[in-house]
């Protein structure tokens, strides 16, 4: 990994992320983190702004070793509780093939919602995901293991093969809350 800054452009302006963390997956880099008890399972939102290197099957964030992550399949971004015989994903069909291009992702589980498909969101650059390849949502008040006593990865998955091959920046996880992309953001 390296830290560096990367240039973005914004419909208002430009602007610099700081501190982006550069992942290169013949390295085998990730961050991680075990929380000593358990969080909200039920709800919670992850942020962060990617950059991609390739369209290869990549990690941004897992939990687990059994395969729970916000990865890339291909172009596409899908978020996924999956594992124990569950398989609860959303897959996108908008596809992400711009090198150059930054994108804002943000993930919410919330599984307290009484609307199913409103269980698992994506938000890319400020939209939320809509036009899905795919998705199977799990029932209400499921579990999710992110947010478990697991080692938490950014950078990878667990399982094995998906390591991030590009940047990440401004990586935020909210414990409890199920937020949008507007709660994000340059002002």
């Amino acid at each position: 990994m390296a830290f560096g800054s990367q240039q973005w452009m914004y419909s208002s302006g430009d602007f610099t992320l700081d501190q982006s963390l550069r992942f290169n997956d013949d390295d085998s880099a990730y961050l991680s983190k075990t929380f000593a008890s358990a969080g909200n399972r039920k709800t919670w939102t992850w942020s962060g702004w990617v950059k991609l290197s390739n369209t290869t099957n990549r990690a941004l964030f897992g939990a687990n070793a059994s395969g729970n992550a916000i990865i890339t399949k291909g172009s596409n971004i899908q978020f996924e509780q999956y594992g124990s015989g569950t398989n609860y994903y959303i897959k996108t069909s908008a596809v992400l093939r711009d090198f150059s291009a930054w994108y804002h992702i943000v993930a919410v589980w919330d599984t307290s919602n009484s609307t199913s498909s409103d269980r698992i969101r994506l938000y890319i650059n400020g939209e939320r995901a809509t036009d899905l390849a795919g998705s199977d949502y799990p029932a209400l008040n499921y579990d999710h293991d992110i947010n478990g006593v697991y080692e938490h990865r950014v950078g990878h998955d667990q399982s094995g093969s998906r390591y991030m091959d590009g940047y990440l920046s401004e990586i935020n996880f909210i414990d409890g809350q199920a937020l949008t992309s507007a709660d994000f953001g340059e002002t």
